[in-house]
């Protein structure tokens, strides 16, 4: 089934040069007819976005027109199948996904599914895959799992009481797994298992529900509560020891996506869709932002920068835009802020060589989504500003007059 869709745009436009960020949502009902829920993205070789759903069997690809959709009589899927919860394409161009129902592939238009029933595969129920030198591994139930193409071959989590989840390589024969429920973190070296939690390490706590490889030797792990963990090189760092680290009790882990380095990630999580960078930290979720739910499920960042997540309700696109610089209408006026990130009061200098302050002279500050939130009558060329009752994230401050306009942004934490 192919639906073209209708895409609902979010434009946050503050000035032509100064300031623009776009939301694309696309609710569910606009890609698929069928019950859909998008639990698993990811974007192939050729710019297509794949998409695994909750349950069904059933598995969406956006064509850059078009969505279509391969329901359980196509993947060979069970209807009954539990969820999609992982996708990726090999070095061959295969796309492989994780199923409920055993590991399911498309290459050039054709499905071919292993199951207990018709293959090896050691488990029906796969919950992440990764590939590596040729070898596609996974983790299925409390196990550790490859395939060459011909052999499956099986390793048992030792003395694990929930299921393996997430999964990462560190390049040299060696995998990180994390497990459901409280289970600690595995390493596996292809003999030897080792364990990391909470008594022999710096592990915030045994609840890690997924880890994201930035290079061999650093990853990010996340767990419920709104706490990551940060491993480097053998020491674990705690995500309440990282400074501008502002993610919620709430806010539990589901996803992460590296933007090239450890100091750029996206954490798709219970209370929304949080960016840390930097040292800072952004949070979008419901009220400043279109999705219509808190809970996000995955998050990727496509080839053109644009990230992409899902909620319970939609799948929305963040084109970030020009949001990381300031730029100014009039280069004779410049705004400097401090600090930043603030917590309670913006302490605002307006520097000009040519300004005279008149009863047109305004501060706004603008949210996310373009909404004024605090606008002021600018009094003196030093001021400060209450923003205390904001939310957390980034925020627009905007000065206009008669003939001057300029911005700059701040984080809010």
């Amino acid at each position: 089934m192919k639906n073209t869709l209708t895409i609902f745009f979010f434009l946050t436009l503050l000035s032509s040069t100064v300031f623009a960020q776009t939301w694309t949502v696309i609710p569910y009902d606009q890609i698929s007819d069928e019950g859909l829920r998008i639990i698993s993205l990811h974007e192939d070789t050729d710019g297509n976005v794949w998409g695994g759903n909750a349950y069904a069997g059933r598995i969406v690809r956006w064509d850059g027109t078009n969505w279509e959709t391969f329901n359980n009589d196509v993947t060979g899927m069970d209807y009954d199948s539990p969820s999609v919860p992982a996708i990726l394409q090999d070095a061959g161009g295969k796309m492989w996904f994780c199923s409920g129902d055993g590991v399911a592939t498309w290459e050039n238009g054709n499905w071919v599914n292993y199951k207990t029933s018709n293959s090896d595969i050691p488990q029906s129920f796969a919950s992440n895959v990764i590939e590596e030198n040729g070898t596609m591994w996974f983790t299925m139930r409390q196990s550790l799992v490859s395939f060459d193409g011909s052999t499956w071959t099986e390793a048992t989590v030792p003395d694990a009481d929930w299921n393996a989840i997430g999964l990462a390589s560190m390049g040299n024969g060696s995998f990180f797994i994390s497990l459901a429920n409280g289970d600690p973190i595995r390493r596996f070296d292809g003999t030897n298992w080792e364990i990391f939690n909470t008594d022999n390490s710096n592990v915030s706590s045994n609840y890690q529900y997924v880890v994201e490889k930035v290079d061999d030797q650093t990853f990010w792990f996340g767990g419920p509560n709104g706490r990551a963990n940060l491993y480097e090189d053998g020491t674990w760092t705690q995500s309440a020891d990282m400074p501008g680290w502002t993610l919620g009790l709430g806010g539990y882990i589901n996803e992460i996506a590296i933007n090239g380095s450890k100091d750029d990630a996206w954490f798709a999580n219970g209370d929304g869709l949080f960016h840390f960078k930097n040292g800072v930290g952004t949070e979008y979720n419901p009220s400043n932002s279109p999705m219509t739910s808190e809970i996000v499920q995955t998050v990727i960042i496509a080839s053109d920068g644009k990230i992409w997540c899902t909620t319970e309700n939609e799948l929305l696109i963040l084109d970030p835009g020009i949001t990381n610089s300031t730029t100014e209408v009039n280069t004779n006026l410049s705004l400097n802020i401090s600090p930043n990130p603030v917590q309670k009061t913006v302490n605002l200098m307006i520097e000009s060589k040519d300004i005279t302050l008149n009863q047109n002279s305004l501060i706004t500050i603008y949210n996310t989504i373009g909404q004024p939130v605090i606008t002021q009558k600018i009094t003196d060329l030093q001021m400060n500003i209450n923003v205390e009752n904001l939310a957390r994230g980034i925020y627009i401050l905007e000065y206009t007059d008669n003939e001057h306009k300029t911005t700059t942004q701040f984080v809010k934490q």
